[in-house]
């Protein structure tokens, strides 16, 4: 039986992070709980492997033209194809593997997604439309379905509260940023997406202290093993 080197508890079955803090769990495992459904799984990871190969073969295809027919000098437009071809297979095969998290794959698609904006707008000479604009966008639409989620009794939100709380990490972000602006003189329009989704966060929070306070202690206490 596995057990949790955190909280302390015996888990059976063959989970792998313990269900109260979601630390990876210690000891061997046992036999799982409920049968696995095989064809299920086959048909998903067949689906996977055909994707995959459609999309690599014509990222290489293009790579190819890319590299050898286009003269010189110009920008290697394929390249960054491929940096975004291989982060789609990613998110479908996070998809594929069905395990639906709805406030973690929210998350996750944000950092993921702002990542490859900024890679994309630095490659094609930064213009700063990806800092500005879109990934604020994106952030203020991630808190509102966190706080959505929040008061969204399913498996598929589960741990939404802890997801919530980053929404008050997600709002230091556009703070350190205005701070930044306030402090060269550059606060003109291309801060509003920022003050928007500062706001947000500030509300979002708020209603989250008031409508889920209580759950919101035991979920720190429990998490922070106090």
């Amino acid at each position: 039986m596995k057990t949790c080197p955190h909280c302390h508890i015996e888990i059976g079955g063959n989970a792998t992070y313990c269900p109260l803090c979601q630390n990876r769990l210690s000891g061997p495992d046992e036999a799982p709980w409920w049968p696995k459904i095989t064809p299920q799984v086959r048909r998903f990871s067949l689906l996977f492997k055909i994707v995959a190969f459609v999309l690599l073969a014509a990222t290489m295809v293009v790579m190819a033209i890319d590299f050898l027919l286009v003269p010189e000098p110009h920008h290697h437009e394929s390249l960054l194809m491929l940096v975004w071809v291989v982060a789609a297979l990613l998110v479908l095969r996070g998809l594929l593997r069905r395990r639906y998290n709805g406030p973690r794959q929210v998350f996750s698609l944000l950092l993921l997604v702002s990542a490859l904006l900024i890679f994309t707008d630095w490659y094609n000479g930064y213009t700063g439309y990806s800092l500005d604009i879109v990934i604020p966008i994106l952030c203020s639409v991630t808190l509102v379905c966190n706080f959505i989620f929040a008061f969204w009794r399913s498996h598929f939100t589960q741990n939404a509260l802890v997801y919530m709380i980053l929404n008050i990490g997600v709002g230091i972000l556009p703070y350190l940023l205005l701070l930044f602006r306030v402090g060269t003189g550059r606060i003109d329009a291309h801060s509003i997406p920022w003050v928007i989704c500062l706001i947000i966060s500030a509300v979002t929070c708020l209603g989250l202290i008031i409508f889920q306070g209580r759950n919101l202690r035991s979920e720190l206490e429990k998490r922070l093993h106090m």
